[in-house]
């Protein structure tokens, strides 16, 4: 898994006490998926930094969220953590980030997706999906 840690900057937020991923969450609590997209502009301000570096502070914040979901979602499962981590290597992990932190696609649907590729891969290429289970 190519989960790159971003350093988080001194923040310049209204609690100025508040750093990384607190001062992130503090600000993310509420945001609608449509207000995603503009949440770099947010990043930018927290940590003083362009727009490009905002974007994937963003990303990696999503990316980190996944990973704890999804952790969740495989040990409810069976999966040891350790064949979680070997097998999420090969997800695309920055892609599906990234679509999550411009609001195209919520974070429960990018764990599903995520969760299904890894059952996949566990499963030898059958499918989790319980009605091409049940019909099939």
């Amino acid at each position: 898994m190519t989960v790159a840690f971003i350093p988080m900057h001194e923040t310049k937020a209204e609690n100025p006490g508040q750093r990384g991923k607190s001062a992130i969450d503090a600000a993310h609590t509420g945001l609608a998926k449509e207000d995603e997209s503009r949440f770099d502009a947010k990043i930018s301000e927290i940590y003083g930094v362009d727009g490009k570096e905002a974007e994937e502070i963003h990303a990696n914040y999503h990316e980190h969220r996944l990973l704890a979901m999804l952790e969740k979602r495989a040990r409810e499962h069976g999966m040891a953590k350790e064949a979680l981590y070997q097998k999420s290597e090969k997800l695309d992990w920055a892609s599906i980030s990234l679509q999550v932190s411009k609001g195209w696609l919520a974070e429960a649907a990018a764990v599903d997706i995520m969760f299904k590729n890894l059952y996949a891969m566990e499963s030898n290429g059958r499918s989790n999906d319980r009605y091409v289970n049940f019909y099939g």
